[in-house]
């Protein structure tokens, strides 16, 4: 991975999300360029008042992340380690996006409040438009585990994923990165689906990856997902977003009954 954004805004559980992602990071050969970013508001004024306030905001965000930075080289034990201190103003999506055009950006690292991710993403955050909105792929490391480099990725798809192959591309980057083994998951309800030609698609970008398919039957796609990631000691969910929320129509059902994953683990999503 050439590009990784690290997002701040200066707490505890983005720090924790950072700190050990870089410590996981430092232990594999990679000549990544890392950016930490940070977002700020101006209020509303006059224009004149405005310029004044938005010197004295990008001023204290700089500031602010100079300090982080050296919190997280203490923590993570990366003394050396070259960061680009990036201070941004408005919305974090649209920032995100604009650096993106500049330098794309292969991974962007956030941390999350609760272990609870997907039920997050339904009532709505910061990281919900991130992982909605952005064009980059999505790290999100809950604060209540302790990440560590992972052994078993499980991908659950639906097979029409075939359409976005660019993303296997990127997955399997992902995936040699951390030399972890994919699992590769459908859950259907009835009839098993053909996925033959999903498969021979697939076996090409992993070919150097190893990798396996799984297909199990269950009518609630969030209760199967659990149980395999449970079942099969992994380590991290990867799912691509779609347009119209793909996380929220899957999982919806479930966190609305307390059923969703039971499992605490990072997510890796990638946006279509």
């Amino acid at each position: 991975m050439k590009t990784v954004l690290m997002l701040t805004n200066f707490s505890e559980t983005s720090r924790k999300a950072i700190t050990s992602y870089l410590k996981i990071h430092s232990q594999l050969k990679s000549d990544s360029k890392f950016g930490l970013l940070n977002v700020y508001s101006a209020p509303k004024t006059g224009q004149s008042q405005l310029l004044k306030i938005d010197d004295i905001l990008e001023q204290y965000s700089l500031q602010d992340l100079k300090r982080e930075k050296q919190q997280i080289d203490k923590v993570a034990g990366l003394d050396k380690l070259d960061i680009d201190l990036i201070s941004g103003k408005g919305d974090l999506v649209k920032v995100i996006n604009q650096l993106n055009e500049k330098r794309p950006i292969d991974l962007i690292v956030l941390g999350s409040k609760g272990s609870n991710i997907l039920k997050q993403l339904i009532l709505g955050s910061n990281t919900d438009k991130v992982v909605r909105l952005s064009k980059c792929p999505v790290l999100v490391i809950p604060e209540n585990i302790d990440f560590k480099k992972p052994k078993k990725i499980v991908f659950a798809t639906d097979l029409k994923d075939c359409r976005f192959k660019k993303h296997f591309e990127r997955l399997a980057n992902i995936i040699r990165f951390f030399s972890a083994e994919l699992l590769i998951l459908n859950v259907y309800k009835e009839t098993k689906p053909d996925g033959q030609l999903f498969e021979e698609m697939m076996n090409i970008h992993l070919k150097d990856i190893p990798h396996s398919f799984y297909y199990i039957q269950n009518n609630d796609a969030a209760n199967g997902i659990s149980s395999f990631l449970v079942e099969n000691q992994a380590d991290m969910l990867a799912l691509i977003e779609r347009p119209g929320n793909l996380l929220v129509k899957m999982f919806h059902h479930s966190v609305t009954n307390q059923l969703a994953l039971s499992a605490e683990m990072p997510l890796l999503v990638f946006h279509s």
